[in-house]
């Protein structure tokens, strides 16, 4: 099967880990444990596809859509939506493996979904839309040592979400794979080896894991946003949960003009250097 067409039916579900220390999680063994030898995978957000790949969408759902269920879009009806493509290579000194979802039960990594039928991922990556002034503050306060989930970062999300400042992507999807080769210093990567969702998942050096945009719940919800410039931020693995070698290079933003549908004016979204 085609790897896009087998993301989307495979799709997991972002849910966040607030609360849990990173020492915990990273602390975890057994089937679905994260190697701790020496060498460690180190993922980063590849911003040519967030800028290339990105568009609004006016969609319409349902009461019983699963996205709706499972809070991507916070009512039924119709919705703005910013969508984008989210790649996240491995640039690291070996492989991120997760494995077996099915072994991962009751652990910190996976849950079973009813509403989609599979296996739901824990904590990957997170999505904000930012006011400028907003984001401002967050580069220059927050502390890229430390989880999202915790201390400073925890209090900076808080207090710019309650104020206005950032509009958070809800359970975003989520299957780790070999998607897409991504070169490192111009060498290809060898083959892919995690491509099953089901059975064995994980990112290869030099593999990029993407997220086209067209997929469940790739997007932020934009319903009533106002006209202006705004910054889409991407960061993976924002509360730690698999150890790197760098945490600080987990994020990349992309800023934006939005100006919503007025009337007979079209909703309209470009990308500002």
């Amino acid at each position: 099967m085609d790897p896009t067409l087998r993301k989307y039916f495979l799709v997991l579900i972002l849910v966040g880990v607030a609360g849990l220390s990173a020492s915990a999680v990273k602390a975890q063994v057994g089937m679905c444990a994260i190697q701790t030898g020496p060498l460690q995978p180190d993922l980063i957000v590849d911003q040519a596809p967030l800028k290339s790949e990105i568009y609004l969408s006016e969609e319409h759902f349902s009461g019983n859509d699963c996205a709706v269920d499972e809070n991507c879009v916070t009512k039924p009806g119709n919705h703005l939506l910013l969508r984008f493509t989210t790649s996240t290579p491995n640039i690291g000194q070996t492989a991120l493996v997760v494995g077996n979802p099915a072994a991962c039960l009751d652990t910190l990594f996976f849950e079973f979904s009813m509403c989609h039928q599979h296996y739901h991922y824990h904590g990957y990556t997170a999505y904000r839309l930012w006011t400028e002034a907003g984001y401002q503050r967050w580069i220059a306060s927050r502390n890229l040592q430390m989880p999202t989930s915790a201390g400073i970062n925890r209090a900076l999300l808080d207090a710019a979400e309650a104020n206005g400042d950032l509009t958070v992507g809800r359970k975003q999807g989520f299957c780790l794979e070999d998607s897409r080769p991504y070169p490192i210093n111009g060498n290809p990567p060898g083959p892919a080896v995690y491509q099953s969702c089901g059975t064995n998942q994980g990112l290869s050096v030099g593999w990029a894991d993407v997220y086209s945009a067209d997929l469940p719940c790739q997007y932020v919800q934009i319903t009533g946003i106002s006209e202006g410039n705004y910054v889409l931020e991407n960061q993976v693995n924002p509360d730690q949960v698999f150890p790197e070698s760098d945490y600080t290079n987990n994020s990349t933003a992309v800023r934006l003009y939005i100006r919503p549908h007025h009337g007979n004016i079209p909703a309209l979204l470009q990308v500002l250097e």
